[in-house]
């Protein structure tokens, strides 16, 4: 068999099955979608988001078979993920090839991330949903939750701030009702509560520059399908090296799982002192007397050094890889301007007066359309902004990029990333700045000071969110809640009680009850950027509790504005703008 896969699919896939896994079990030959198929197997399988480019991908491969001479006869299976839609039929039709292709659905699901993240890992919500109020990934995310339940119980209790995340949440009761109640009868809940957020609801906390060691390789680098692509010298041993190799960032690296939520300020002592004790190690087996005994040493004692060299060597390993990588990023800024762009960040979201000017500057230097821009929405979505001194900033970007940026901007001012002149003008981020308590001066970042240290003095609005839901007190800061977008809801699913004793269940009382941390299901609608999730695991830390962040995908402030440009209809004339 033949599988064809949408290129945005292979890297999700490749995240819970590798390629030699979906051989092993039939798949002949893989192609990307678009390539045309040069084997001769009688039985291909598309497996494609429901686009209508994907479609006449499909149609163009079915109809390139039937024109052969002589013609070639196929069975064609075509998936689509989530669910096949009425337009995608329609484009088959149009080709004259749907009663040739099996359409099925395949519902895919949350992807595992991490021990404590799951992703959908469709990037295009962002754009189809908030810009073009296209509900289907709304109703992916509802039934991705619903078949998490179905597996781990019935969540009981379910806020949702958003009129993105109030609309999930009607689409998951619709989905529970017309689903078979057995699903959920044997279900009793591991997750206490379940908080789901709209990207709108904070805006500020992905256009700061994200502090921590895994943001910045995200705002630097880019992190797809929790891997980052790198030059060969940063993994290879000889510096020689050319190309590109991937880097697998999850908890399975020892090394990675204790770094990557550290501020970029405490990096360089942590893998200091790190090296120095694995420096020690390596001594202490070198000095040992099973070494030194030599003929005398038993098997076992041997495979005992062994493995603790394995062991070192595997952890000096990735030691060096994290090493050069930081290095690496830290080459790519220049420290001065980068250390004042900071600290201009941190005193807009704490109320500084004095940023217009700076802003105004770094429009007139920055290098891409996405940095000025996200400056400029920060600033609006932090202050009073009078609509003349709004109107003045627009024309300085059009003037400096072009007019072609101007459709961005539009669509950037309809997301709510630029707020609109009656948000602007009622802008409520002082008294939610002091309601959530998101601002603290002179903050040190190397001692993980509270939920502040993620961007050195900004507590992210979203964990601050989830802090009070998860800690029963979203009601005392429900003034604050409403003068953020969208709605706010507090619901509650029936759920089957515990077990009892007498049913086989535990005593509530008992050493593995009291061992079990509760756990909160953090959902992210329009997707969730890497500082955040650091500050949720520090915020677990903190209450003693576990939480699993579920979101569409992952971004920063550059994917979020980058995401709603419009492709240019013309080529841009000779000096029509400063920059690209």
């Amino acid at each position: 068999k033949v599988l064809i896969l949408d290129k945005s699919l292979t890297g999700p896939l490749g995240v819970v099955a590798e390629m030699a896994m979906l051989k092993k079990l039939g798949a002949g030959e893989i192609y990307h979608l678009g390539i045309p198929v040069t084997a001769d197997s009688k039985d291909i399988i598309f497996f494609v988001r429901p686009t209508i480019h994907n479609m006449n991908c499909v149609a163009d491969q079915v109809l390139k078979d039937y024109r052969a001479k002589p013609p070639v006869m196929r069975k064609y299976n075509l998936f689509m993920t989530p669910r096949p839609t009425k337009v995608c039929a329609e484009v088959l039709t149009d080709r004259g090839v749907l009663g040739d292709v099996t359409v099925k659905g395949l519902h895919l699901g949350f992807i595992p991330i991490d021990a404590d993240v799951l992703s959908l890992e469709n990037e295009r919500i962002w754009r189809e949903v908030f810009l073009k109020n296209d509900i289907d990934g709304l109703w992916n995310l509802a039934r991705s939750l619903i078949k998490l339940q179905v597996f781990f119980g019935v969540i009981p209790t379910i806020y949702a701030k958003g009129s993105h995340a109030k609309t999930v949440v009607k689409l998951m009761k619709r989905i529970r009702e017309e689903s078979d109640p057995e699903m959920f009868d044997s279900s009793v809940s591991e997750i206490s509560e379940c908080v789901i957020l709209d990207r709108t609801v904070d805006m500020a906390t992905p256009l700061m520059t994200q502090m921590t060691y895994e943001g910045k390789i995200d705002e630097h680098i880019g992190i797809k399908n929790s891997c980052a692509t790198v030059d060969a010298s940063i993994t290879a041993t000889k510096q020689n090296k050319k190309g590109s190799t991937l880097i697998p960032l999850n908890s399975s690296d020892n090394v990675y799982k204790e770094i990557r939520d550290l501020h970029v300020y405490a990096l360089g002592q942590w893998l200091h002192t790190k090296a120095g004790e694995v420096r020690k190690r390596y001594d202490e087996v070198k000095k040992s007397s099973i070494v030194q005994q030599g003929s005398d040493t038993t098997i076992g004692q041997m495979k005992d050094v062994v493995k603790k060299l394995k062991t070192t060597s595997a952890e000096h390993n990735w030691l060096q890889i994290h090493s050069n990588l930081a290095h690496h990023l830290n080459s790519l800024v220049f420290r001065l301007t980068f250390d004042q762009k900071i600290e201009k960040e941190i005193s807009m979201v704490g109320g500084s007066d004095s940023v217009e000017d700076f802003v105004e500057a770094q429009i007139s230097k920055a290098n891409t359309f996405s940095e000025c821009v996200r400056l400029f929405a920060l600033m609006t979505n932090t202050r009073y902004v009078a609509q003349k001194k709004y109107t003045f900033f627009l024309n300085e970007i059009v003037q400096a990029f072009g007019y072609d940026h101007l459709f961005a901007l539009r669509n950037l001012e309809q997301v709510g990333v630029l707020p609109d002149e009656g948000r602007r003008y009622n802008c409520p981020w002082t008294n939610v700045r002091r309601r959530f308590d998101l601002y603290k001066d002179e903050v040190d970042a190397k001692k993980q000071d509270g939920l502040f240290y993620v961007f050195g003095g900004y507590s992210p609005l979203s964990a601050r969110i989830v802090e009070y839901a998860t800690n029963g007190n979203w009601l005392k800061v429900k003034d604050a809640l409403d003068q953020l977008p969208g709605g706010v809801v507090e619901t509650t699913q029936p759920v089957k009680s515990r077990p009892t004793v007498e049913d086989g269940g535990r005593r509530s009382g008992s050493s593995e009850s009291k061992k079990k941390l509760p756990t909160s299901l953090v959902v992210f609608v329009g997707g969730v950027t890497y500082a955040e999730i650091s500050a949720l695991r520090k915020l677990g830390k903190m209450k003693n509790r576990n939480y699993i962040i579920a979101t569409s995908h992952f971004t920063n402030g550059n994917k979020l504005i980058n995401a709603l440009k419009e492709p240019l209809m013309t080529k841009p004339r000779a000096g029509g703008s400063l920059r690209k």
